[in-house]
């Protein structure tokens, strides 16, 4: 029996509303918390209430990052049930994406944070059953969260309204004929919404009910690559796997789609395809361009050391050659007049013996400079004898003749 919560939640802001139920900001009065409270617009009757309550049982249960945690369940002063939830301040899918797509990257993260936590729910025995964009909520730290795991079609089961209605473009072809669900009915809603997030486009439209569910039934939706060139062919084919007609043709588990998965939440978008006859450098792959950087700069910093030294070496004007300076041979006395005496000899003639009183002398002569040859001009200072060869030098001497001659 589910228990009576009186005055313990007080509601704060109205966040929104369908055909089975509203959802409110609220206030734990207990607690201090901010919390969701979502209650049902009909109250269940007393067979339904016990599987009311064991499945909001099952779902209290479940921790996981992308799931919204489930804190309590009750009636309220009307006597309708109510789910109090956690808060979630940022918005839905629906809001987030619009017309727009998410990068591959980002789509893939976030679709394998939701099949992880729809791992754990099918692990515990919980479908889902109404995965659209408007349960998946993105935190403000650019997380996603799956809400409203197995009331919303309890809910639908105790309104009696159609269960078509709301959102026709995410049901399975199964649920569409009203044959039993299992696992792989959420797997077909889930590879919509991914489809919707690669490519900012249901892959099935119509203009009614009807057409959706025919085109559920019998179309095959494009791959996604057609709408967005930057999905790889190999998530074209995940894709397709989750959106066989037959649930024997999908992934036998959410597990094994994970596994799928994995490889592109960690690696780059691939590009997309350059238009045809335009060749650029830059749309190579970084690490060819990084290469060709990197030997271009090694050619550049070789040649920037060589070109100098052969342009001197072929251009080059050759130094000027060592300064020779004139060393003259000839000794510098050689161009002074000189005075000499010149010693005469005695001779035994009486004629020319001076008288007494007089002195033999013979008057000085001066000698004059006449003609001098430079026998050793410009001769090597290092050659052997060179100092006494420049001594020895010839000189022409030509006397002056005396006033006596």
């Amino acid at each position: 029996m589910i228990t009576l919560q009186k005055g313990r939640y007080q509601a704060l802001e109205l966040i929104g509303s369908g055909t089975t139920s509203r959802v409110e900001m609220a206030r734990d009065n207990v607690i201090g918390r901010t919390v969701a409270l979502k209650t049902f617009i009909r109250s269940f009757g007393d067979d339904l209430e016990g599987q009311f309550l064991r499945e909001a049982q099952l779902v209290g249960q479940l921790s996981h990052p992308a799931i919204v945690q489930l804190y309590d369940v009750g009636i309220n002063e009307q006597g309708t049930p109510f789910l109090v939830m956690e808060y979630i301040a940022g918005k839905t899918l629906e809001q987030r994406l619009g017309p727009f797509a998410l990068t591959v990257q980002r789509a893939c993260t976030w679709a394998a944070d939701l099949a992880r936590a729809l791992t754990l729910a099918h692990r515990a025995g919980i479908i889902h059953g109404d995965i659209k964009p408007g349960n998946i909520f993105v935190t403000p730290e650019e997380k996603v969260k799956l809400g409203d795991f197995g009331i919303a079609r309890l809910a639908t089961q105790v309104s009696g309204s159609d269960p078509l209605i709301g959102t026709p473009a995410y049901l399975a072809p199964e649920q569409i004929r009203g044959e039993p669900q299992d696992q792989r009915s959420d797997q077909f809603s889930f590879g919509i919404v991914f489809y919707q997030m690669l490519t900012g486009v249901r892959p099935f439209e119509g203009d009614s009910v009807g057409a959706i569910c025919s085109e559920i039934l019998n179309a095959e939706p494009l791959p996604p690559s057609e709408h967005n060139p930057a999905v790889p062919p190999a998530l074209d084919r995940v894709i397709a796997r989750c959106l066989a007609k037959n649930p024997n043709d999908r992934f036998a588990s959410f597990q094994e789609l994970v596994q799928s998965l994995y490889p592109f939440t960690r690696s780059r978008p691939r590009p997309a395809k350059p238009s045809e006859g335009k060749h650029s450098w830059l749309t190579q792959p970084a690490r060819h361009r990084d290469v060709w950087m990197v030997t271009a700069a090694c050619l550049f910093l070789v040649a920037s050391f060589q070109i100098p030294h052969i342009l001197r070496s072929r251009y080059g004007v050759p130094p000027a050659p060592a300064r020779q300076y004139y060393r003259p041979g000839v000794p510098y006395e050689a161009f002074c007049y000189t005075k000499q005496t010149v010693a005469v000899q005695q001779s035994d003639s009486s004629a020319d013996t001076p008288g007494p009183g007089e002195k033999n002398e013979i008057p000085p002569r001066m000698i004059r400079l006449g003609k001098v040859a430079l026998a050793s001009l410009n001769r090597p200072a290092n050659s052997q004898g060179s100092r006494s060869n420049q001594s020895a030098s010839l000189v022409h001497l030509n006397p002056s003749p005396t006033p006596n001659d």
